[in-house]
């Protein structure tokens, strides 16, 4: 059974009319004839009840007509939905972020990417920076979103940062520094250092919270290197230390109202946060989205 053997059914079922289904189709009456009969003969079934006078559809052709319009308003259905998979207008993109996106602009572009491309399914993961970076380059992510510490660690990759975001010092609420407006970094020359960032700062992040320290002279003591967001929260709650974090990330550490946020100045210090991927992706909807990520 194919297509063209639907249609010249249907075109018959319609017309009741061989020669009228013909003319219609634009073929020779035999042709049609043809198709019919083999048809019937796929089938095991009779579909028309002919006489010299009339053809009438038997039972099993109101079933067979039935669902093979059916049938064909499916394959229609498919083979646009092929078609705009291809073209980029439909599909599926792996989205990865980092903990505390939710509080960026970022959610207000992923709105924007429904509204233009409705068809295009987002799944999203959240993962840990340098987990995210390696689940991206081994290509379980088509499109990830992150800070920005260095940008030599993006070498390979295109990346495009869509938002800046200035430095917090999180610290517990009972700290002697927690009641003030601001902090300098001069004030955390004493203070155990929490660096938020892998063991071996392999995304530039250890370097990125060290170098304004040394620049201005101060050798900070770093008691940990963490990268899990819980570890962190435990440790600040326990009064091990304080942390350095991108404003847009503290906001889930204070739900547990243990924790404070204070601004570090100067204002220049901050974190930009791009959309990464990488250039040999293949999915044709990740250039239909990346123009509204400006």
């Amino acid at each position: 059974m194919n297509t063209r053997q639907i249609e010249y059914f249907l075109a018959v079922a319609d017309e009741l009319n061989f020669t009228r289904a013909a003319e219609k189709l634009y073929v020779s009456q035999t042709a049609v004839t043809q198709q019919i009969k083999t048809l019937e003969e796929q089938l095991g079934v009779r579909l028309f009840e002919r006489t010299k006078k009339k053809v009438m559809l038997t039972p099993a052709g109101e079933v067979f007509r039935g669902e093979s319009q059916e049938l064909l308003h499916h394959i229609d259905a498919i083979t646009e939905k092929v078609k705009m998979t291809s073209a980029g207008f439909s599909g599926v993109l792996s989205v990865g972020f980092v903990m505390g996106m939710g509080n960026t602009t970022l959610p207000d572009k992923i709105r924007m990417i429904n509204e233009h491309y409705p068809n295009i399914r987002l799944n999203f993961r959240c993962q840990e920076p340098s987990a995210l970076l390696k689940s991206l380059k081994n290509g379980e992510h088509d499109l990830v979103f992150m800070p920005v510490f260095d940008e030599h660690y993006l070498e390979g990759l295109r990346y495009k940062v869509y938002d800046r975001y200035s430095m917090v010092v999180l610290l517990p609420n009972r700290h002697i520094l927690a009641g003030r407006e601001s902090l300098t970094r001069y004030d955390l020359r004493n203070e155990n250092l929490i660096l938020c960032c892998s063991e071996d700062g392999r995304l530039g992040e250890e370097r990125r919270m060290l170098a304004p320290f040394e620049a201005a002279g101060i050798r900070p003591n770093v008691v940990a290197k963490i990268e899990d967001a819980e570890s962190l929260l435990f440790m600040l709650s326990a009064n091990m230390g304080v942390t350095i974090l991108p404003s847009y990330l503290f906001d889930p550490f204070l739900h547990h109202g243990k924790l404070r946020a204070v601004p570090l100045v100067p204002q220049e210090d901050f974190i930009d946060v791009a959309a990464v991927w990488t250039p040999d992706d293949q999915n044709p909807s990740l250039s239909k989205i990346l123009p509204l990520l400006n």
